[in-house]
């Protein structure tokens, strides 16, 4: 080899590496200073927003006391009107009858505090003989929830050993009182769906053979759970049994076609629901095709949901989203369901609710459109939101007691009832709430991918791409009124 033209080749060889440096520097200091510029004009909108449209936002009010006639363990609270209906159980010893009393207490909320009522509210003959007859007939009755479906309220009493032996007793909720309507409506009280996706099963067309075999999902990701170990690759290399994520699997000796393997795509996002050869459980893996990262969450088995605006999904104990940003909370949350999601009537938050029918425990997740964040979540043994968005709750020890502590809340969860003042001469006004938030979102989209960093797939395409479609949806972000949002997307 001649030295001389060795020597030369070296010397020109960092000049393109200097120019690409300096054009990305130079690049990324520009991205960084509009990200910057268009947060802070975010900031100046979200202020005139919450002039024109009030803001309700999360806060702790007080704490309050509400005392029962026994020490009880309470399970559940629900509204009616300005009254709400306390659930619990009690220990009766030799008692030759349970009585309403020893289940239900309802308190008076006015003016911030909790007022002890008679039980005027649910004392029907036909009520109090079916509820007789229950502790009487079933001797493992407790009561396990309130479920409000429609304009019907369901009292529901576990009966049995399963969380499903359930019995329960419908009420119309009609002007704040309550009118009986039958003990036959157990078919009625169900969760909705827990997965707001379907899974697809991998098939054999879809099987890449060679000298490490694996399975294609839509030629994106593949994945196999031979040779010891379950990996996912992002290579369509058969050659190689290397990928970006692997862990062992209990026989090590199985075949491509011995594994049970299940695909869902959600936009950026892979789930795939794998059980290697003879193993009892599911795993769970969410592969992120920009971010070119896979992650094991298995808690997306009890459920999973979409969050609003394709953003991307949310589940018992935390959120991912599409850009990669994930959250896992460090709590006991196992084994919940999805009983409900509220939506903010302003467009900007959103309330998950899961429930574990075991304890009674609930899971009050609010995620935020604007911020793409899921708050600190809420856990507690019963709440109650009333239509000022007022959301009363507590948590259970397991002790039984007379005193119970209350948390109260103002949420931005209030009903169509409840108004706020709104200057309707404004030019936001006119623009309406929600399409702002909405705005708001998506340029948080264009920030959160600015300060990602060269690894994510098509960076500055997707960067350039939705600062386009931000400024074609909303073509009043030229104007003086929302601070002309559009010059640091346009820039």
């Amino acid at each position: 080899m001649d030295d001389n033209n060795t020597g030369d080749r070296q010397a020109e060889a960092p000049q393109p590496v200097q120019l690409q440096g300096g054009t990305y520097e130079i690049l990324r200091a520009r991205l960084l200073s509009q990200s910057k510029e268009l947060r802070d004009r975010l900031g100046k909108l979200n202020d005139a927003r919450k002039e024109v449209f009030g803001a309700v936002e999360n806060k702790l009010l007080s704490s309050e006391r509400v005392s029962t006639s026994n020490n009880c363990v309470p399970r559940d609270m629900v509204p009616v009107g300005d009254k709400f209906i306390f659930g619990y159980n009690v220990f009766v010893g030799l008692r030759a009858e349970t009585v309403l009393e020893d289940v239900f207490a309802i308190y008076q909320w006015k003016g911030g505090t909790f007022s002890p009522c008679p039980l005027g509210l649910i004392r029907n003959p036909e009520f109090e003989s079916d509820f007789r007859n229950l502790y009487k007939y079933y001797r493992r009755t407790v009561f396990a929830k309130f479920s409000v479906i429609g304009p019907h309220l369901h009292m529901v009493f576990r009966v049995g050993r399963d969380v499903t032996d359930v019995k329960t007793f419908k009420w119309l909720i009609r002007e704040g009182a309550l009118e009986y309507v039958d003990n036959q409506s157990d078919h009625e009280c169900v969760f909705p769906p827990q997965h707001q996706f379907e899974w697809r099963r991998v098939t054999q067309d879809m099987f890449r053979e060679g000298k490490n075999p694996h399975m294609s999902i839509e030629d994106r990701v593949f994945v196999e759970t031979i040779h010891g170990d379950l990996t996912v690759k992002i290579e369509d290399n058969t050659e190689t049994g290397e990928g970006i994520y692997a862990e062992p699997v209990d026989n090590p000796d199985q075949t491509l076609s011995d594994a049970e393997v299940y695909y869902a795509v959600v936009g950026n996002i892979i789930l795939l629901k794998v059980r290697p050869y003879e193993e009892k459980a599911f795993r769970y893996i969410l592969y992120n095709e920009k971010m070119q990262t896979a992650i094991r969450i298995d808690t997306i088995e009890q459920a999973r949901l979409l969050l609003p605006e394709d953003h991307g999904l949310v589940f018992p104990k935390g959120y991912y989203l599409q850009t990669g940003e994930r959250k896992q909370f460090e709590t006991q949350m196992d084994d919940m369901v999805f009983e409900k999601r509220l939506d903010s009537p302003n467009g900007e938050d959103y309330l998950y609710i899961f429930h574990n029918r075991e304890s009674g425990v609930y899971v009050l997740l609010s995620y935020n459109l604007i911020e793409q964040k899921i708050s600190t979540p809420v856990v507690c043994n019963g709440y109650s939101f009333f239509e000022d968005g007022t959301l009363i709750y507590f948590r259970a020890n397991g002790e039984a007691k007379k005193h119970h502590v209350i948390q109260i809340w103002r949420t931005p969860y209030y009903g169509p009832d409840f108004s706020i003042s709104v200057e309707r001469e404004s030019e936001l006004y006119k623009i309406g709430n929600k399409d702002i938030v909405r705005c708001m979102a998506e340029c948080t989209e264009v920030m959160t991918l600015i300060g990602q960093d060269e690894t994510y797939a098509d960076l500055y395409v997707d960067i350039s791409k939705k600062a386009e479609e931000i400024q074609d949806a909303y073509f009043w972000i030229a104007s003086p009124e929302t601070f002309h949002l559009a010059e640091p997307l346009a820039g």
